[in-house]
């Protein structure tokens, strides 16, 4: 929400459940921590330094490197564009295309 700034839309109440997926990661919170609280402070240092989020601290970006893109506003609507690729974006995705990069690298090897 950082990043969005003050754009927060209101959200329709009879979402499908791939409208929910597409809008919110729910991440979990247990005895290991609270990974919302992660995403948010990884979303906060990306706003101050223009470095993208190592979630696990594994740096794998499934679309662009560490670097905020230059192009693009860093706060905004417009802002959402250069989220893609980093882990906190879109963890399921993240992570199978993560998995799918080990996997063809175990193959070649």
């Amino acid at each position: 929400m950082a990043r969005w700034g003050n754009i927060e839309e209101t959200h329709n109440l009879n979402m499908s459940e791939t409208e929910i997926k597409q809008k919110f990661q729910l991440l979990k919170k247990d005895s290991a921590g609270n990974h919302n609280l992660l995403k948010s402070r990884s979303c906060e240092f990306c706003i101050k330094t223009c470095k993208r989020g190592t979630p696990l601290g594994i740096k794998f970006w499934y679309q662009g490197n560490e670097n905020w893109p230059h192009n693009i506003p860093k706060i905004g609507k417009d802002a959402e564009t250069g989220c893609i690729g980093c882990g906190w974006y879109n963890f399921d995705i993240w992570r199978d295309t993560l998995n799918q990069k080990l996997t063809e690298f175990k193959q070649d090897n």
